[in-house]
């Protein structure tokens, strides 16, 4: 065993030298990965690749910003969808969750690199508020219901009916009336 010369790899590594393994991270196209350009030029992206996505404190992320329609009927889908399949619970189909996740980061890259964070809020709490009327919608017609217990479909064919249900998706931001 040589004690003495256990640096000499990491110094090779970090001189650059072109049989590290990190050689090809400075490509730009490194999917979700910081590449050290990124770190050093401010670039910083998120596991999905999206960049702009800062949530540090003052960040000033916790905003309402505008939102398309079909983004805001994509998270509606995904709550009905919720209700149906898992009551209420977000369930545990991993295909499902990257799917909504995919869609929501491709989203965030049309909007301004800027307003990414309070947009991925938003719709974070679009979805919140969303559920939290269906929920309360189930609790009064079926009293004792609990998230993860079965609901009667006919009850949610007519929560999903509701016209002040449906408001929640169409508009500006109607029914995202929280405090912040």
């Amino acid at each position: 065993m040589r004690i003495g010369n256990n640096s000499q790899g990491i110094w090779q590594l970090l001189s650059g030298g072109t049989n590290t393994p990190f050689a090809g991270a400075r490509r730009s196209g490194a999917g979700g990965r910081n590449t050290l350009e990124d770190l050093l030029t401010g670039h910083y992206k998120n596991s999905h690749g999206v960049e702009g996505m800062v949530i540090t404190k003052g960040s000033n992320r916790k905003r309402i910003m505008p939102v398309s329609d079909e983004m805001k009927q994509f998270v509606y889908n995904d709550v009905k969808d919720a209700f149906y399949k898992y009551n209420g619970m977000s369930g545990d189909n991993e295909a499902e969750q990257k799917r909504y996740s995919a869609a929501i980061n491709n989203y965030l890259k049309t909007v301004k690199k800027e307003d990414r964070s309070a947009t991925s809020w938003t719709l974070g709490q679009m979805k919140v508020n969303f559920a939290n009327k269906v929920a309360s919608a189930v609790k009064e017609k079926v009293p004792g219901w609990t998230y993860g217990k079965p609901i009667p479909s006919d009850v949610l064919d007519e929560i999903f009916a509701d016209e002040g249900i449906i408001s929640t998706v169409s508009g500006e931001a109607k029914g995202l009336d929280m405090k912040i």
